[in-house]
């Protein structure tokens, strides 16, 4: 790994744990658990409403999976998340197709990262679209850019599911190891999540690099 990439992960964490040690998060949790206890059955739907609002605006979406298991359980915070995934993955991907599509293309207009992957999408979407997934990519920009490509709507939402379901799965179960409430044969499926989100990468990064090398001489 470049030593750049060393160094901003390093100062990544060191800004998380200045914000954990700067911000009362215990009284926020409680402050949220709160408010979607009031809210009864329409808690997850206000959860969702404002995962998906904030991730077609391009703001983060992996603070929402990371608190989701303490406000709602490991078992419902995973479902919640995927659908609420899937919901921002769809609706950015036909804005992109259907409403914005000029906007969208001046705005990826010379991204050589998206032209690399609309390059790569005939003959590898199987594995570029769950690679796109479980990489720290920006997930806005990703559902937008594929809206421009040829890829039908149905293949894009399927690919993009063997990806979001076992992420979500690493993400929610493992926070919720961390807070105590995932143990036994939870923790094995966030295990066996993590072996699948590791096979994508490593798969996706293959092609990834090969698309790059140059080609052989005969």
């Amino acid at each position: 790994m470049p030593t750049w990439r060393l160094a901003g992960a390093a100062l990544l964490v060191v800004v998380v744990v200045g914000l954990v040690h700067l911000v009362d998060v215990p009284e926020h949790l409680r402050r949220a658990q709160g408010w979607m206890e009031g809210l009864g059955a329409w808690g997850p739907i206000a959860f969702i409403a404002i995962y998906v609002a904030t991730t077609l605006l391009a703001g983060p979406g992996l603070p929402f999976t990371l608190v989701s298991p303490a406000l709602f359980g490991p078992w419902a915070a995973f479902v919640i998340m995927v659908v609420a995934s899937t919901v921002s993955a769809s609706s950015a991907f036909l804005i992109a197709r259907y409403l914005a599509r000029g906007a969208v293309a001046r705005r990826l207009e010379g991204n050589e990262r998206f032209a690399r992957v609309n390059r790569l999408l005939d003959q590898h979407a199987w594995i570029i679209i769950p690679f796109v997934r479980v990489v720290p990519v920006p997930f806005a920009l990703n559902n937008y850019g594929f809206g421009l490509t040829s890829i039908s709507f149905r293949r894009y939402l399927l690919l993009s599911e063997v990806g979001m379901i076992p992420m979500n799965a690493v993400l929610v179960l493992g926070a919720g190891w961390v807070i105590g409430i995932v143990s036994g044969p939870l923790a094995a499926l966030a295990a066996v999540a993590a072996v699948i989100v590791v096979a994508v990468a490593f798969a996706g990064r293959r092609t990834w690099r090969q698309s790059a090398a140059p080609p052989r001489k005969s």
